[in-house]
């Protein structure tokens, strides 16, 4: 098509940024967004490449600009709402570093700089060489160095904000994001340092505690629960910073302990269930935590789990089953160590209530929104201006159209599956309960009644007496 001519919006960024959204087949797109619409993406994405940082503070705390414009955009966003979701982001960011003769990174010191992110300008333009020389192969190199044990701990890093970066970049096959994900990652500071290091993550994929639980180890169900009731469980303490040195030695270590206990094996069929299990339990983790009584909460750091475990069937087209496995691995022990990290609560299922019925990703079309209750949600996911509700709603619906878990995957006695999920009723609250804005202040919005997502140690009395809303 034609590039549009505007005395406001320079196209020119596209090709100054390398900037071409496709779209893999794994992920979720509804069909029927127009060409126009995807140019605007390209274009605003263009612009936060070229004119911002990956880390919007010293802190890294990361820039989500680019996650929240590829959510929206996959359910439908139009050309409007997406620079309204650029403006309302900017302000917010670190301006772009340019590479300098001082931070050149090269495959003699690519591992000489790990977690130092004065070299992240370098990385980024190793990774980008590295990419574009790789030609039809560049999914396949970008992953080596994605799964790459020396830098796993890095990737996996930051509540999975490099992952879910990296995602959007297989996902809408671009070099340039993914590039980025990759110097996000190197440059990365660790969080619960000795879970995926290389000796301690070896033995956690081997396996080696899988046949004191069952033939084919125990189900993230059966984990979970076990968690809570394990002894070291105990000796976590509140604290209104839930990861002081006793609360993240602990969870580490009860993380370690019982990923070695869910077995994956390196085959198509071991994935695809283990892979759907996973989401299930997290959606579990996500929609469960809040306490009879109290008005309904999503925790900070467990929504997490839920946007980042989106990405891994697009991650794993361009993964032998081997490493399709070792990237489950690597997701599920965080998992463990987050949900430790908030105390191990108690999940208040409500039993009872029937899981949603499935459509297909075909069955959706921008013609359905009639009949369609997930495009109600799309529509508020769309308006929020949260940076993340429309992450929550993509895996949420990724987890409506696979339903959960195979059906042929039979429940045993040592093999417990969970019950299953009401996807679009999670979907649903998580759009009616997350109203405030990522971009205006927090207490005041609290204060006109407004609600966000709370953080902390929500397995304790202490949390619930301090912060919980009664009703």
């Amino acid at each position: 098509m034609e590039t549009p001519t505007s005395t406001v919006h320079d196209y020119s960024v596209i090709e100054q940024a390398d900037m071409h959204l496709g779209h893999s087949s794994s992920g979720l797109l509804l069909p029927g967004i127009d060409p126009a619409t995807r140019l605007e993406a390209s274009r605003l994405c263009a612009r936060d490449v070229l004119e911002n940082h990956v880390f919007f503070n010293e802190r890294q705390f990361h820039n989500h600009l680019i996650h929240h414009l590829l959510a929206t955009f996959s359910m439908g966003a139009s050309a409007e709402r997406l620079q309204q979701i650029f403006d309302v982001n900017k302000p917010m960011q670190r301006p772009s570093v340019d590479c300098s003769d001082k931070v050149i990174i090269t495959a003699d010191n690519i591992w000489d700089h790990l977690s130092q992110e004065e070299y992240y300008p370098g990385y980024v333009a190793f990774f980008k060489a590295e990419l574009a020389g790789a030609g039809d192969e560049w999914k396949s190199v970008a992953t080596r160095y994605f799964l790459d044990p020396r830098a796993l701990s890095m990737t996996m890093s930051g509540l999975f904000h490099p992952l879910i970066l990296f995602g959007y970049g297989l996902e809408f096959e671009s070099r340039v994001i993914t590039a980025m994900a990759l110097a996000q990652g190197f440059v990365h500071r660790v969080a619960f340092n000795s879970i995926l290091v290389p000796e301690t993550f070896k033995e956690i994929c081997s396996n080696s505690a899988a046949p004191n639980m069952a033939e084919k180890g125990a189900s993230l169900w059966k984990i979970i629960r076990a968690m809570r009731v394990d002894p070291l469980a105990s000796k976590l303490s509140f604290d209104d910073t839930p990861y002081s040195l006793t609360n993240s030695t602990i969870p580490e270590d009860l993380a370690i302990k019982y990923a070695k206990m869910w077995h994956v094996e390196a085959t198509e069929t071991s994935v695809n269930k283990k892979y759907a299990e996973l989401l299930s339990v997290i959606a579990h983790i996500y929609g469960s935590v809040s306490r009879p009584g109290y008005a309904m909460v999503f925790e900070f750091a467990i929504m997490h789990l839920l946007t980042s475990v989106y990405f891994l069937p697009i991650i794993f087209d361009a993964l032998t089953v081997d490493q399709q496995a070792v990237l489950l691995h690597a997701h599920s022990v965080q998992v463990l160590v987050l949900f430790a990290a908030v105390g191990c609560p108690e999940l208040y299922f409500t039993a009872k209530e029937p899981a949603d019925v499935v459509a297909s990703l075909e069955a959706c079309s921008l013609e359905d929104k009639q009949t369609n209750p997930w495009f109600a949600v799309f529509e508020k996911a769309i308006a929020s201006n949260d940076m993340h509700v429309a992450k929550v709603v993509r895996a949420l619906w990724r987890g409506s159209i696979i339903s959960a878990f195979a059906e042929d995957m039979p429940e045993t006695d040592s093999y417990e599956l969970p019950p299953p999920v009401n996807w679009l009723r999670i979907a649903q609250d998580t759009v009616d309960i997350i109203t405030a804005s990522s971009f205006e202040d927090k207490e005041k919005q609290i204060q006109e009644g407004k609600r966000t997502w709370v953080r902390g140690m929500i397995a304790f009395d202490e949390f619930w007496s301090k912060y919980g809303e009664k009703i």
